[in-house]
């Protein structure tokens, strides 16, 4: 059996997805450090030797070239490439949420199966003192031997219902265990209990404005626009400073002196319009995922809070309206049947009236564990 904090934790810690984001976080800061690199520097020796009168007279050139940014793109390209980090882990986030949701899912969906196994049983232990009853007074001659077909006819396909419901469960075990990693069965310790609190639909709007997807896009559009910014600067020209020693072979003599210059580039055909033209149009695309996910978010938190607080209210009409009364109705039901003054559709109708109304809280509190997740969702963190 395992716990909700136990199944997040091992997700968390076994599943492969992980280092799929965790490759992807790497990928990124791979950019930072691309985008740090400063240009090399180059080292150069040359000989020239022209003639004259048939002598010739050489010349050699030991030069360093080192080209300086002064235009202030690699800067630009560093932030682009830090908030490039950012939108990666916030992506992250919001992937690790979402695979916790669906996961939890599931172990909801093994707490239900296993819940309702255990109202089936519970079901059929009072149902077969029905047929006791009815086997009593069978042979007292008080019962028909229709009243007793009729009782064993009903707990036989009660019997089929509670094989079909323990095989959701060995499935929904399964399944279970399978996202954890382990082989066989794993059960859910959950009880689909109704939660302590919710939170406030402001509280929880302003917690969905940090919601990784959305604040992966704001960060996106952030690193386009310093991508951008760094390629409006390409119409400043790179400086190359020149530094070296030079000899001359003057025939009897050698002479020594030194080289220093410095050339610029003349940005006439790339001034970064490729860049800056991709780099739009990313930013476009973050903007206008940005501007999606801030329209959408609101209502979603909105519509899953008011369907939850709903659930919440219905479930807990039916326990106190109805869930009370069962056992107080089946007692009655059995002692009038007991005493000839009920009929087997009477009692009949009575355990099947209360195990419907047991299934149907169930149901109502799984679905309530369901709207929970669909409202973390949607505001992008537990509650």
């Amino acid at each position: 059996m395992i716990d909700e904090a136990t199944l997040v934790a091992e997700l968390e810690a076994k599943d492969p997805r992980a280092a799929v984001a965790a490759a992807k976080l790497a990928d990124a800061r791979a950019d930072v450090a691309a985008a740090r690199v400063r240009p090399n520097p180059t080292i150069s020796i040359e000989r020239e030797e022209p003639f004259v009168g048939g002598t010739g007279l050489a010349t050699n050139y030991l030069r360093l070239s080192v080209p300086f940014d002064i235009s202030g793109r690699r800067g630009r390209q560093i932030e682009a490439a830090q908030a490039g980090v950012r939108a990666v882990d916030s992506d992250a986030t919001q992937a690790k949420l979402e695979l916790v949701i669906q996961a939890l899912r599931v172990f909801d969906d093994a707490a239900r199966a296993r819940l309702h196994v255990e109202i089936l049983t519970s079901s059929r232990t009072s149902l077969v003192r029905a047929v006791e009853i009815a086997r009593k007074r069978g042979k007292a001659g008080d019962a028909s031997g229709y009243e007793i077909q009729r009782f064993e006819l009903e707990l036989a396909g009660h019997d089929d219902d509670l094989a079909t419901a323990q095989i959701d469960l060995a499935r929904a075990r399964g399944q279970l265990a399978a996202l954890t990693g382990r082989t066989g069965e794993l059960d859910a310790s959950s009880t689909l209990d109704l939660p302590a609190a919710v939170p406030t639909v402001e509280t929880l709007l302003a917690k969905a404005n940090g919601r990784g997807d959305l604040r992966a896009a704001r960060l996106r559009g952030e690193a386009a626009n310093r991508r951008a910014g760094a390629a409006g600067r390409g119409w400043v020209p790179t400086p190359t400073l020149t530094a070296g020693a030079m000899t001359v072979d003057l025939g009897d003599q050698t002479a020594t002196g030194y080289v220093a210059g410095v050339a610029l580039t003349i940005p006439v055909f790339d001034r970064g319009q490729g860049d800056k033209a991709r780099a739009d149009a990313d930013r476009q695309l973050a903007i206008a995922e940005a501007r999606w996910l801030e329209r959408q978010i609101p209502s979603a938190v909105q519509v899953a809070h008011t369907t939850l607080m709903a659930r919440i209210e219905q479930t807990r009409r039916l326990a106190t309206g109805q869930l009370d009364r069962l056992d107080v109705i089946l007692v009655a039901a059995e002692t009038a049947f007991r005493e000839g003054n009920a009929s087997v559709i009477e009692l009949l109708d009575a355990h099947r009236a209360a195990r419907g109304v047991r299934t149907r809280a169930l149901d109502l509190r799984h679905q309530v564990a369901r709207d929970k997740r669909e409202l973390e969702l949607a505001v992008g963190q537990r509650l």
